[in-house]
């Protein structure tokens, strides 16, 4: 069962999505403000929903942090933005996908499972190399 952490300060957010992600078979952990997910993200979820606003540290902010911590800058963000401006900034701080307010469900799972598929390839692409690095220094 795959993890994912979803960082949104709006509780109708986090129960319709976690709703969602459930019914999927997906395990969600939930985090209210971007000072938790910091915490929240060190139990290495397969993916991160982070809203881009956010009491506390941003979703701007908290990607920051992830991505400078050897422990979490390989776990994908998935930014949520309420604003088009807001996309490229995302993309900037290093999240690899957003997806616009007001959430749509068929558009959140097929950019969840994208995202996630990429994350799957780009495991097995690290254990092929160290496996070949292996054999060379053999």
């Amino acid at each position: 069962m795959e993890k994912i952490l979803l960082a949104d300060d709006d509780v109708e957010v986090q129960e319709i999505v976690r709703t969602i992600l459930a019914k999927e078979g997906y395990e969600v952990t939930v985090a209210k403000d971007g000072y938790e997910a910091i915490g929240l993200a060190k139990n290495k979820p397969d993916l991160i929903i982070l809203d881009y606003m956010m009491p506390g540290a941003s979703g701007v902010e908290v990607c920051q942090e992830l991505k400078k911590d050897p422990n979490t800058k390989n776990i994908p963000v998935l930014m949520v933005t309420a604003h088009p401006m807001e996309k490229e900034r995302a993309l900037e701080v290093g999240a690899v996908d957003f997806i616009t307010k007001p959430v749509d469900k068929t558009d959140l799972l097929h950019r969840i499972k994208s995202v996630l598929k990429v994350r799957n390839i780009n495991n097995e692409l690290q254990k092929m190399i160290a496996y070949i690095s292996e054999l060379e220094n053999k």
